[in-house]
């Protein structure tokens, strides 16, 4: 007797598998995901078929074993079907004092890419099963070099790459030599996490940032979490980023001290991509006036998206939620005074009316709205119970609490 899930139409079944690979893919706290998804094409023949094809486009080495594994025995017409790969990026190489002669890679991931002829996605996590290395016999075969550690050139001792999407989910801590062995011209979609630095020193970095320099015009899609170093405070968005046209921009402090967002960053996103511009996501800010939040948003005409968590610190005078454009489908907002700042009451209580007014009562309702303030605020007047009344007479998805904590994790 067939089992039930195979006597659903065919069409269902496509669905169920999409829903449960995109589930799985999904990265929550910087988690790499598993190589689960192999296991439902073992079930049955018929499974197999209808998923195999979608399946094998993707594949996450988490260790080395996996990663020699994959180097011995995976077969090559499997290798030639993967589009999307998920690693863990040991980092370390050994350097020789030849800057001419390229660097051996401690671990084998770069052999297990280099077969990937067809990547198109890489997303690089954090090692934490790194190769445990003999120094005494390491060290005889590689006498005349040093072990160093090169985030890109681990991965691409050769040369340059051009993937169309490249997101890192790494710890603060973790040292990325931006655009080493990565060409960013090519780049659609960049999410970039820990300590980025740029290595002007370096001869193929110099060849990399002058290809960063011409333009990266088919850069849409940023992601900024974790961001530690100086990086991203010595230059605007618009010269991190050359000839790019953004239209989504997500930033998240994620660290105590990570890199800050300031008001000269949403200037130059404003000023360069602000009519591209669909998504905007700004949490953990504490360096943002409400002025130049105000002044970016106008200049924003079809934004879709905008999600922000401020923190105040000695004003608020500029009401923002006025400026948002008709064009919003979904509002984010969380509003709260650092520890050792004066609660500006008044001005929060502004922005309440504004999103009652504005938002909630405006002639096309948004699809969702998340908002988040002082508990006395939103007991004033009535003003949890009146939301949520107005909502639901409209169908707006309505969700009143904090959210930003969550949202964190899944950026």
């Amino acid at each position: 007797m067939p089992a039930p899930f195979l006597e659903l139409p065919t069409e269902l079944r496509l669905q169920i598998y999409e829903h449960f690979f995109t589930t799985h893919q999904h990265v929550s706290q910087s988690h790499q995901p598993t190589n689960a998804h192999i296991r439902l094409l073992y079930v049955c023949r018929q499974i197999t078929d209808e998923a195999g094809t979608h399946f094998r486009h993707y594949i996450s080495l988490r260790t080395e074993h996996q990663i020699s594994a994959f180097i011995l025995y995976a077969a090559p017409q499997f290798v030639a079907q993967i589009e999307w790969a998920d690693v863990a990026n040991d980092g370390r190489v050994f350097q020789s004092a030849d800057e001419n002669q390229e660097d051996t890679p401690l671990s084998n991931l770069h052999l297990a890419l280099a077969r990937m002829t067809a990547l198109r996605r890489l997303r690089v996590f954090q090692c934490t099963q790194g190769l445990p290395i003999n120094l005494r016999n390491t060290m005889s075969l590689h006498r005349s070099r040093r072990l160093g550690l090169k985030f890109e050139r681990a991965m691409f001792p050769k040369g340059l790459v051009s993937p169309s999407y490249y997101e890192l989910y790494l710890d603060p801590d973790t040292r990325i030599d931006l655009y080493d062995a990565v060409d960013p011209s090519n780049i659609v979609a960049l999410r970039l996490s820990g300590e980025i630095i740029s290595s002007s020193s370096n001869p193929s970095k110099r060849e990399c940032d002058s290809a960063q320099t011409r333009s990266m015009s088919g850069l849409r899609h940023v992601t900024l979490h974790s961001i530690t170093g100086n990086y991203f405070d010595r230059q605007s968005i618009e010269e991190c980023f050359p000839g790019a046209q953004l239209e989504s921009f997500t930033y998240a402090l994620g660290h105590r001290l990570g890199f800050e967002i300031r008001n000269h960053h949403v200037e130059s996103l404003a000023s360069a991509h602000g009519r591209s511009l669909r998504k905007l996501v700004l949490l953990g800010c504490s360096r943002l006036s409400s002025a130049n939040i105000t002044q970016a948003l106008e200049n924003m005409p079809f934004l879709e998206y905008f999600a922000l968590h401020l923190f105040t610190v000695d004003e608020l005078r500029s009401n923002f939620i006025r400026s948002l454009p008709l064009s919003l489908a979904v509002l984010k907002i969380q509003v709260m005074n650092a520890w050792y700042a004066v609660a500006l009451t008044a001005e929060e209580e502004s922005l309440c009316e504004a999103i009652e007014t504005d938002i909630l009562l405006r002639n096309s309702p948004l699809q969702h709205v998340c908002a988040s303030f002082r508990t006395a605020l939103m007991i004033d007047g009535g003003r949890h119970d009146r939301w949520e009344q107005i909502a639901a007479s409209r169908n707006v998805r309505l969700d009143l609490g904090p959210w930003e904590h969550e949202m964190v994790q899944d950026v």
